[in-house]
């Protein structure tokens, strides 16, 4: 496959085939206000490309969703900013990614650093067989914080943010593990956002939960977005615009489209991107 890597600003005038057009750029006004970049990002699992030329920027304090069918690297995409990539036998990355101006791929990052700061809530709601309030003391305690008031404190603002306290705050000593599918998938969101992370990694949050669960879960996405940058993997279209500022469509490794929602999904740039918003493939 030709490469499809264009400067950061193209001009517009450049023309590729159909099949290896350049993803759209960010709107304009998100250009100064990035807290993440991605820059020309390749990766494999041993032979096999899973990611190509991936160029993005991720802007402050706003909801970015990644759509598109199975296998085309959203997931893959998202372990990649905290580096959970790292995890998979013979995965080999070229390319980099930048958290405000600092490459994560660096010799001297300190990984755990990195995943306090870029936090991930996986599809599958997975509170600790801990307390309700031992889950989100966790991070706490892991970076030595064992003050009591501090935990206190902590954790009832960390599950207030999450929508969680007034459901729990009194069995906060009940194991994490008797909350509803939802609320321990907000229980997880609370573990999270207390250690202060900068960005939330959302892989598929509500593929596991009931319609009224999942609402409540976007109804936390959007009260969170004010605080924090949050990137959501989703295959639920309806979600996506529904939540986010900003929709990258994927596409066999590739970022094909990558605008404003509202445009991605009414005026899509790229016949790729209408086909699969239309249901022509997914």
């Amino acid at each position: 496959m030709s490469e499809a890597h264009l400067p950061e600003d193209p001009s517009g005038d450049t023309e590729l085939p159909e099949e290896t057009a350049a993803p759209s750029p960010a709107p304009e006004s998100s250009r100064n206000e990035h807290l993440i970049r991605v820059r020309d990002l390749n990766l494999w699992y041993g032979n096999q490309q899973a990611l190509e030329h991936v160029d993005l920027s991720i802007r402050r304090h706003r909801v970015t969703s990644f759509i598109g069918p199975s296998g085309c690297g959203k997931t893959t995409l998202l372990r990649c900013f905290n580096r959970l990539s790292d995890l998979v036998p013979e995965c080999r990355v070229v390319g980099d990614i930048e958290l405000e101006g600092e490459s994560v791929f660096a010799p001297e990052v300190d990984v755990s650093q990195l995943r306090r700061q870029v936090g991930m809530v996986f599809q599958k709601p997975n509170p600790f067989p801990k307390s309700i309030y031992e889950n989100v003391a966790y991070g706490l305690r892991v970076q030595g914080i064992n003050k009591r008031r501090t935990l206190d404190d902590t954790v009832e603002w960390a599950l207030r943010a999450a929508a969680l306290w007034d459901e729990v705050k009194d069995r906060l000593e009940d194991s994490g593990l008797t909350l509803s599918g939802g609320q321990q998938q907000r229980l997880v969101i609370a573990r999270a956002i207390a250690v202060q992370p900068k960005v939330i990694l959302l892989d598929e949050p509500c593929s596991a939960l009931d319609p009224i669960s999942t609402l409540k879960v976007e109804e936390l996405i959007q009260q969170l977005r004010e605080q924090y940058t949050i990137i959501v993997v989703t295959h639920n279209m309806q979600q996506a615009a529904r939540v986010s500022d900003y929709t990258a469509f994927m596409y066999m490794g590739r970022v094909v489209e990558y605008g404003d929602t509202d445009q991605v999904f009414t005026n899509p740039r790229e016949k790729a991107t209408e086909d699969y918003i239309t249901g022509r493939y997914g």
